[in-house]
């Protein structure tokens, strides 16, 4: 970690350039130290674009449900409805109203 990044930015920003120098690296296969300057440079861009701004993340629940529906009508075979609710940590009602509901929306 380039020391003179963490110390001249808030510990936010450090954090930002953390995360995307481990993504870089595990995700592209890019060498530590040209994965920092990229993270950096990344979140130079971001700070000069939103900087003064407060940002909300949303935790990208609607988004991780409607793709767990997706898997569980891929994976119903019509007659597992309790192994996909065991699978997936719902109630068996849920997944007939899931199954049901994927059927309309995909029509």
């Amino acid at each position: 970690m380039n020391t003179s990044f963490r110390s001249k930015g808030p510990e936010l920003l450090a954090d930002l350039t953390d995360h995307i120098t481990e993504a870089l690296k595990q995700l592209a296969h890019t060498e530590s130290r040209q994965a920092e300057k990229i993270a950096q440079e990344i979140t130079r861009r971001m700070t000069q674009h939103w900087g003064g701004q407060n940002i909300y993340f949303p935790l990208g629940k609607s988004t991780r449900s409607a793709e767990r529906d997706q898997r569980i009508l891929q994976e119903f075979t019509g007659a597992n409805h309790a192994e996909l609710a065991q699978k997936h940590g719902i109630s068996v009602q849920w997944v007939y109203k899931i199954i049901k509901n994927q059927r309309q929306t995909s029509c």
